[in-house]
């Protein structure tokens, strides 16, 4: 079988960002729990803590993400397209006139 090529990826994270956003969300849900009891002879508060952790864990693993994406680089056939936008700001129907390409006035 012929090998496909493909293009370069950025790094494999894995389950990194989901096991870090854990990480941090069982923290938040213990000290919450603990902290929002107000005392020894209360009762812990865990309904407290599994919401605070939840969110946590929403909030933190979509801030990983949102970084991994930003940090993605595009492709090099970005802005060289074939449609009718070629570039921002061209004119429709004038010659499409591509700094790239110096020899093409």
């Amino acid at each position: 079988m012929a090998e496909s090529k493909q293009a370069p990826r950025g790094p494999d994270y894995g389950n990194v960002p989901v096991i870090a956003s854990g990480v941090i969300a069982g923290f938040v849900a213990i000290t919450t729990a603990v902290v929002s009891t107000g005392g020894a002879e209360n009762e812990l508060r865990w309904e407290l803590g599994l919401a605070a952790g939840c969110i946590t864990f929403i909030v933190c693993l979509l801030t990983f993400l949102l970084m991994i994406i930003a940090g993605k680089p595009n492709p090099d056939s970005m802005g060289h397209g074939s449609g009718v936008n070629r570039r921002f700001g061209a004119v429709p129907g004038s010659e499409d006139k591509d700094p790239e390409e110096p020899g093409k006035d």
